[in-house]
């Protein structure tokens, strides 16, 4: 159970609490403090509605369901087409290691939150499994694995409040990324850590919830208020190839099914990629990663172009 005075509105940033099995604001001037978050599934929903792509009434019918169809057999379909996210798990595994360093960190349990964790994501399993974690995770549907339900562009936990972030692909879901990393930079503590993986080259995924892709050099910057601890490829250039191969052959075909078809064919495109060059296949990577700590100065874009990784 989350601790109750983590929560703030995300309309106001008034405290927000619950009483007699609803969850209102305690500022008096604002909306929700009449009109309390709805409950679905037994989690609240601490999402400002007039300034979010969420829909109250859609919520509220679906119990909280997610507005895209996720089934098992898409689960199965993408461990037979990606191989293991190593760099995710070994990121987590660093980021524990510096808040396990940390004096602050260490004299407590770390809080860790998981922004789009209604689905478990890929290389996180350690992180899930940790004893020593005190793991938060939201989304913008219900699932067992959340705790309340969110939108990224206005938490809804205090400043300071965590010790670690993972954001994994979902800043292309997200309208402002830049307004959801200022966010995140918020609740996290002085010296917190930051893990986020993001798309560069993959064609559209979940429809109308896609809005944006990410160079590496892009990703760093949206990431400027941060210290880079690492960053680089998690699939490179292969895994694009294979992504472009299964879309041209659902434009071709007009069928979804063919194109998954190809790209099962053509899966070892993307074991390929640990063998290619990583500066060119950087320049035309499916998705790229950052691992960052919270800093009070950011870079500037001299310095943004001084970072470049690639090789064009």
């Amino acid at each position: 159970m989350v601790a109750e005075g983590l929560f703030i509105c995300p309309r106001c940033a008034g405290p927000v609490r619950p009483a007699d099995g609803s969850w209102r604001c305690s500022n008096a001037s604002c909306r929700y403090a009449e009109e309390p978050f709805p409950v679905v599934s037994g989690v609240p929903a601490l999402v400002d509605f007039d300034r979010s792509v969420l829909d109250v009434d859609k919520l509220r019918a679906s119990g909280g369901a997610s507005p895209i169809r996720r089934t098992g057999f898409h689960r199965v379909l993408n461990r037979l087409l990606h191989p293991a996210n190593t760099t995710a798990s070994a990121s987590v595994a660093r980021m524990l290691r510096l808040l396990g360093a940390d004096d602050d960190a260490a004299r407590r349990r770390p809080r860790i939150l998981v922004i789009g964790g209604g689905t478990r994501g890929d290389g996180l399993a350690a992180l899930y499994a940790e004893p020593a974690v005190d793991l938060i995770a939201f989304d913008i549907y219900f699932s067992p694995a959340v705790q309340f339900v969110g939108d990224g562009h206005a938490i809804p936990l205090t400043d300071g409040s965590v010790d670690g972030v993972v954001i994994q692909a979902v800043l292309q879901h997200m309208l402002e990324p830049t307004v959801v990393v200022n966010e995140i930079h918020r609740v996290l503590r002085s010296g917190g850590i930051v893990y986020a993986d993001s798309p560069f080259l993959q064609q559209v995924c979940e429809g109308p919830y896609d809005f944006t892709r990410f160079t590496d050099s892009g990703h760093r910057y949206l990431f400027r208020s941060f210290e880079c601890v690492d960053s680089g490829c998690v699939a490179g250039a292969g895994t694009a190839l294979r992504w472009s191969l299964d879309y041209f052959v659902r434009a071709l075909t007009r069928s979804v099914r063919l194109g998954r078809v190809t790209s099962l064919c053509f899966f070892w495109l993307s074991f390929v990629d640990r063998m290619l060059d990583p500066g060119h296949s950087l320049d035309a990577a499916s998705s790229v990663f950052f691992l960052g700590r919270k800093s009070a100065a950011p870079i500037t874009p001299t310095q943004i172009i001084g970072y470049y990784q690639g090789r064009t």
